[in-house]
């Protein structure tokens, strides 16, 4: 199925809609101003025969040509249109008087609506009379004299406002060619408008289906929507272009940090199996296997980790844990186990509140504060301090576990992709061997945890990671 432009679309819609809109509109106009025409009308009518009515009874009606001259005067008086035509019947229903003489056609039906007119109510009321040829159909205001003396009857073609509206005539077809062409080039210039940055935002789009994640957009749109539209594509355009770096990142990496231990370890066991170190020698090498071993196996139980955690497969254990007590026992587990390291750390709970309980998982959250404790030790110099503060939110529910180390800090170009998951900054690639995923996994295990791990601040001075956890637990969807 073939799919239209949007230009296309809703100009062509638009005409759609005007011209109905006008025909509609034309149509309600046409039937106010018929009635409102006919009701004015029939009031004009009612008053001027009774005018006639009262100048009947007083015998001050005149005769002959006066009198085509009197009618003419209150017909415009009373604001009607068209020459009056006026009849005078007995209590019989036979005319006594006609003016003008020579009655239009339509009048002779009165001899058939006689007895209609003389039995009929005895106030003031209307007769319409059927059209002859193409003429208008005349309406009859009928006066009751008192006591039915006598019965004025005033007639006057009836009032009919379509007929003008439907003679089409060339001044008319124009305004209305014109007005339907206007709206139609104004819908026009202000769709191209809405259509340019969709346009682009597809050019864009289809840019990075090809693999080219470095698109131009403007970003200069007035229009909110348009500019959270266009503003939303680049920044997802940009994160794609850091992950697909990351995801080059990653594969020389892995393959450089696996192969590493894996030489290290084809190296060690030829020479053993060679003979070429043996005794106490031999010993050391094998040792040396097993420790590049370990660490081999470390690697891929960190890549299996957080792949089970992305997956939303590993689960957390709560429980109901005074966190104040658990974070001081591992802040001393992990320096009782700092063997050959200067580094310190302290430990303290903002406020005089007893209560740190809340709903967690104790080992989960161990291996969120050890990953941070080892990055900050390793960032830091030998004798640097790791300060590690337990307080409430501010304004929001929750519990904030602040880490701020002394060390170098984190560059402000490689902040926005720290917790990306396999990055690894410039200067620790120089310094520590490893896959990247240690605060990609704690980021993954605090937002299981119903909380979240976030960069708060980084200078020369040092740096500062805050593990947030709920006072109640909220799992993510």
């Amino acid at each position: 199925m073939g799919r239209k432009g949007l230009v296309r679309y809703w100009t062509i819609r638009y005409f759609i809609v005007l011209i109905a809109s006008m025909a509609l509109v034309g149509v309600l106009l046409i039937l106010f101003v018929q009635w409102d025409l006919q009701r004015s009308q029939r009031q004009g009518m009612q008053r001027m025969s009774g005018v006639i009515a009262d100048a009947w009874a007083k015998g001050t009606l005149p005769h002959g040509a006066l009198l085509g001259h009197w009618l003419d005067t209150r017909t415009g008086e009373l604001g009607l249109n068209g020459r009056s035509v006026m009849m005078v019947l007995d209590d019989q229903g036979e005319p006594v008087m006609k003016f003008p003489p020579a009655m239009p056609q339509e009048a002779d039906q009165i001899a058939g609506l006689r007895e209609q007119i003389i039995t009929g109510p005895g106030v003031p009321h209307f007769l319409t009379l059927e059209p002859h040829l193409n003429n208008a159909p005349y309406l009859v205001a009928v006066h009751p004299l008192p006591d039915r003396q006598a019965y004025i009857l005033l007639l006057l073609p009836k009032e009919i406002s379509y007929g003008s509206f439907l003679q089409f005539r060339l001044p008319r077809l124009i305004l209305a060619s014109l007005v339907l062409l206007t709206g139609w080039g104004i819908v026009y210039a202000l769709t191209r408008t809405l259509v340019k940055p969709i346009r682009e935002v597809a050019g864009a789009a289809q840019q990075v289906v090809a693999g080219n994640y470095d698109v131009k957009l403007n970003k200069n749109y007035r229009e909110k929507e348009i500019y959270e539209l266009v503003a939303a594509f680049k920044e997802m355009a940009d994160r794609l272009k850091r992950l697909e770096a990351l995801r080059t990142q990653l594969l020389a990496g892995v393959t450089h940090e696996l192969k590493t231990p894996v030489t290290s370890i084809s190296g060690l066991v030829q020479a053993v199996k060679g003979g070429v170190v043996t005794g106490p020698e031999a010993e050391t090498f094998l040792e040396m296997c097993l420790k590049e071993s370990y660490r081999l196996q470390n690697m891929v139980e960190d890549l299996l980790d957080f792949n089970s955690f992305a997956a939303g497969t590993m689960s957390v254990t709560m429980e109901p844990c005074d966190l104040n007590k658990a974070v001081r026992e591992i802040a001393m587990r992990w320096q009782y186990g700092q063997e050959g390291h200067k580094v310190r750390l302290n430990v303290e709970t903002a406020g005089d509140g007893p209560d740190w309980m809340t709903p967690t998982d104790p080992i989960r959250l161990e291996q969120i504060l050890v990953n941070l404790f080892n990055n900050a030790r390793d960032a830091m110099d030998p004798d640097g301090v790791i300060h590690v503060r337990l307080e409430r939110g501010a304004g929001t529910p929750g519990l904030l576990i602040r880490v701020a180390d002394t060390g170098r800090g984190i560059p402000p170009g490689e902040q926005v992709d720290v917790v990306e998951p396999f990055y690894r900054g410039n200067g620790k690639k120089q310094r520590v061997r490893g896959l990247g995923l240690g605060l990609p996994f704690s980021r993954l295990i605090a937002r299981n945890l119903g909380g979240d791990l976030v960069l708060t601040s980084s200078s020369p001075n040092g740096t500062t990671f805050t593990v947030v956890l709920p006072e109640t637990m909220e799992r993510p969807d």
